[in-house]
């Protein structure tokens, strides 16, 4: 198919690999809940889902054929969440902080706590990635997490089915998900955690992926350097400095590309069973 081609820099001889087969995720996933809310079925938090991940999934595809800069690439999202603040599927509007208690934020939560939500996750998840099926493999954790959380598996299945076929091919380094994907899933994570009251959850969920980010703009912005992994003879990689995540876990270690991202995975597993603990006992 004429999907455009990426290097695939921690294989040797860097092989030409199709990216952006994240659109898939998109069609599958938009058209699921569409038909649900034909059905009639949980009708405003489909359109909901439909409507962000169609938005961020087009923004997505745009980065893909661009390549925006990473300053004008953290605020696409932003626009992503209008649907939800127009549609405004939910009559909740109040937050559990931490030590404090439930806020009432009013209005507020559509114009200030959507955009901000949906801004963070989305940006931090695409910036986790770099590595065969990571992009997919850590979605599906966090989802998986959510939903069991959630006690709500009508919205997700048909996506969740549809991350494992695409986590498969990125994995085996068959194609990857592109920016289009990652654009797409962490909208979904973000749109459903708030629809079903579980942003708290995320947020802890998703800490693998914020310490990730604060490692690369610390990076990028303070020390003027880049993330950068070295493959030896064995396809094993390291890394001498911390730059990001997958730096400071391939820190002075040898790892092969399939148990970084192992390791990454069950390091986000562990973060979401945290969430899971948190969200039983309040």
């Amino acid at each position: 198919m004429p999907f455009p081609k990426v290097k695939d820099y921690h294989k040797a001889g860097h092989p030409l690999v199709p990216s952006s087969y994240g659109i898939f995720y998109v069609l599958i996933s938009v058209c699921y809940w569409f038909f649900l809310a034909f059905l009639g079925i949980m009708e405003r938090e489909a359109l909901a889902l439909a409507t962000s991940v169609l938005f961020g999934g087009v923004m997505g595809l745009f980065d893909d054929m661009v390549d925006l800069k990473w300053r004008y690439k953290a605020l696409l999202p932003v626009f992503a969440s209008l649907p939800y603040m127009v549609l405004q599927p939910s009559d909740r509007t109040t937050i559990a902080l931490l030590f404090y208690g439930i806020v009432n934020l009013g209005e507020l939560f559509f114009l200030l706590l959507v955009p901000v939500l949906v801004t963070v996750t989305t940006n931090t998840y695409n910036q986790l990635g770099g590595l065969n099926g990571l992009e997919a493999l850590s979605g599906i954790v966090v989802l998986v997490g959510l939903t069991i959380m959630s006690n709500n598996y009508v919205l997700t299945t048909v996506p969740l089915v549809c991350l494992v076929g695409l986590g498969y091919l990125s994995f085996r380094g068959q194609a990857f998900i592109g920016n289009v994907g990652s654009f797409a899933i962490g909208l979904t994570l973000a749109v459903y955690s708030i629809l079903t009251n579980l942003k708290l959850v995320l947020l802890i969920s998703m800490t693998p992926f914020v310490l990730n980010s604060v490692l690369i703009l610390f990076s990028n912005y303070i020390l003027r350097d880049r993330a950068h992994t070295s493959m030896d003879e064995q396809g094993r990689l390291t890394s001498h400095s911390v730059r990001s995540l997958r730096t400071l876990i391939l820190h002075n270690r040898r790892l092969t590309e399939h148990q970084t991202v192992v390791l990454i995975c069950v390091l986000i597993a562990i973060t979401t069973l945290c969430g899971l603990i948190y969200h039983w006992m309040r």
